[in-house]
């Protein structure tokens, strides 16, 4: 007889849900938002790829994405015209 004590019985490798995997983008992208705006559009690309359905994708991007852009360009665009006056 053989002794399977010691073997361990393999277990298909449950995927992850997309609510898992939309939490891992966040926690990776988010928290780069602020060093350039292109991770805000990773992010959205990254979450299209997870829900596969472009007009789902396109209105949450329009909701929670484009005004974090549009807040983060008017930004730096602000502080560049600020910088230019400056040094006149």
């Amino acid at each position: 007889m053989k002794d399977n004590s010691k073997k361990k019985k393999k277990r298909a490798h449950k995927p992850y849900t997309k609510g898992e995997l939309n939490k891992l983008i966040d926690s990776l992208c988010h928290p780069l938002f602020k060093t350039n705006e292109g991770y805000v559009l990773v992010d959205g690309l990254l979450h299209g790829i997870v829900e596969q359905n472009p007009p789902l994708t396109i209105r949450k991007f329009m909701e929670y994405n484009l005004p974090k852009l549009i807040k983060q360009i008017e930004k730096k665009t602000k502080e560049k015209q600020s910088l230019e006056q400056s040094s006149k």
